[in-house]
């Protein structure tokens, strides 16, 4: 992989980090020492990562330690790779019966993000990829967890969507359809996106849900629609919706 360019503040900002992974707590002095910097770098570093929650200082003795925001970042990153880890051999069934390529999905900062993709031997040429991000107004993915989402962060969400790009010649770009669009999800249980995202492609997708019943992740299936007949979306859906069962099961 070639190496572009290194923003040398950035790369000062995460080797301060990787010093914890040896030491419970340092102080601004030892930190300057171990990384060669001077007192008035490190110390500007250090308290932007503690403002930003990464680290935090101990009143008693001024030394730092690592912050919350790690831990739930860490967390996140064990949660994702429960779900793909467990979600995967459904995937690979999806996969095996209607050789279309399936997504499973998450969402983060409104938007849909990839985190597992597998390739069925059908599958069309697709922008996606694992850590790649799509909007979630004109996706199948992303209608289905704006759908499944607390109603107060949706209509947030919708809000920041503003103006709702037209991508495909099925694009939703008015706020009241989108409404319409996600009951209509809840009510049949899946999501279509029917040349609303890229055109000549059709997915379906269906929620993933936690042991507390929380929508977490939503499942997908994706391939040319001319290669789609109406008596196979039915068979496809039923697919998707029985995946997402069986996934949300073993959570």
């Amino acid at each position: 992989m070639t190496e572009g360019r290194i923003i040398q503040s950035v790369a000062r900002a995460l080797n301060i980090l990787e010093l914890f992974e040896n030491s419970t707590d340092l102080s601004v002095t030892e930190i300057a020492s171990h990384l060669d910097l001077s007192k008035s770098t490190a110390f500007g570093l250090i308290n932007t990562l503690a403002h930003k929650g990464y680290l935090e200082q101990n009143p008693r003795d001024s030394r730092y330690r690592l912050g919350l925001k790690l831990l739930r970042l860490g967390g996140a990153v064990q949660r994702h790779n429960v779900i793909v880890n467990r979600a995967k051999p459904f995937m690979e069934k999806l996969v095996e019966e209607f050789s279309e390529t399936v997504h499973l999905t998450v969402e983060r900062n409104g938007m849909v993000v990839y985190i597992e993709k597998i390739e069925g031997d059908r599958a069309i040429f697709m922008q996606s990829a694992i850590g790649a991000e799509n909007p979630m107004y004109c996706t199948a993915v992303g209608k289905c967890l704006l759908a499944y989402m607390p109603e107060a962060k949706a209509e947030r969400l919708i809000r920041r969507m503003q103006p709702m790009v037209r991508r495909g010649p099925n694009t939703i770009t008015d706020v009241a359809e989108l409404r319409q669009e996600l009951q209509a999800i809840r009510e049949r249980g899946v999501s279509i996106d029917d040349e609303e995202h890229v055109p000549g492609l059709m997915c379906i997708a269906a929620p993933v849900r936690d042991h507390d019943g929380e929508v977490v992740a939503a499942i997908s299936i994706s391939g040319a629609k001319s290669g789609i007949s109406s008596k196979l979306v039915a068979r496809i859906s039923e697919g998707v919706a029985r995946a997402a069962q069986q996934i949300s099961a073993v959570l």
